[in-house]
């Protein structure tokens, strides 16, 4: 199934270098794109509703934390509800990104060392792959938001740009951490733990306004900003261009240094796995 994905859009793969790796792997849409659904079909090969586990599964857990932390945090349930379940969802998708990636040049060694193929393909497939079981955690949102009385406003049509900009995040990221752990074996595990830790200090579960003097605890994590360019948009919290400047400052700086370590290490990557 990969390399028939791969001879389909051979066309897209020819003459590229680490100077422009990253861009002729983006433009190999079908290719990527191909692979992504390929693993998640194969993932739920058998099952009864197949990637909606992922909604079901996104529901239980909102509504289980959200009865417990709306408590705990006094938040009022009809405005923590929907607050929750978008953090949870996009938090999942980067989470995910940043672990999978880590290891995406190193589970793709057979391919890499089998075919000249831009390697940031492996890093898209994995992109695209977290990024579809996002959108398959939606609905869940949208449910609460209706459940609950909240209907969209023109904010709302900044959404689609917030998710754009997670789905380009989601490359840089997992090209930077490809390109380390195939180096750099002891990265992966330090990266897990980092994340888990991180889950804690930025407002996923809880809003920064409850730190009072200390909300520069949030205001400073660039996860957050990240989080708000959807989340703030769909519960119609007030949107700040902080957190626009954050992340398209963040994916600018992010692209850079992965083009850096394309054009340093891609051809370096094949004797490292």
């Amino acid at each position: 199934m990969d390399v028939a994905a791969i001879d389909r859009g051979k066309a897209d793969l020819a003459g590229h270098s680490g100077s422009d790796d990253l861009m002729v792997g983006m433009k190999s849409v079908r290719v990527w794109g191909t692979l992504g659904w390929h693993d998640i079909r194969q993932r739920y090969r058998r099952s009864v509703i197949g990637p909606f586990w992922f909604t079901l599964s996104t529901a239980i857990m909102v509504v289980v934390l959200g009865a417990l932390y709306s408590t705990l945090l006094h938040q009022d349930v009809k405005d923590y509800l929907p607050y929750l379940a978008v953090g949870l969802v996009v938090w999942g998708y980067l989470s995910s990104v940043a672990n999978e990636g880590c290891n995406a040049f190193i589970g793709a060694a057979y391919l890499i060392k089998q075919l000249r193929i831009p390697l940031t393909i492996h890093v898209c497939r994995i992109v695209w792959r977290n990024f579809v079981i996002l959108l398959h955690s939606f609905p869940v949102v949208v449910v609460l938001l209706i459940a609950f009385g909240h209907w969209p406003t023109l904010e709302f049509l900044l959404v689609p740009i917030g998710l754009f900009t997670l789905l380009l995040h989601g490359v840089w990221v997992g090209v930077t951490l490809g390109v380390l752990c195939a180096r750099f074996r002891d990265i992966p595990p330090i990266v897990t733990n980092l994340i888990q830790v991180v889950f804690f200090f930025t407002p996923v579960m809880w809003s920064p306004e409850i730190l009072k003097d200390r909300a520069w605890v949030a205001e400073y994590n660039p996860l957050y900003h990240l989080i708000e360019t959807v989340r703030a948009p769909i519960t119609g919290r007030p949107i700040h261009w902080e957190s626009w400047a954050w992340s398209i400052g963040l994916l600018i700086v992010g692209f850079a240094f992965s083009q850096y370590l394309m054009r340093r290490a891609r051809n370096r990557v094949p004797y490292w796995l």
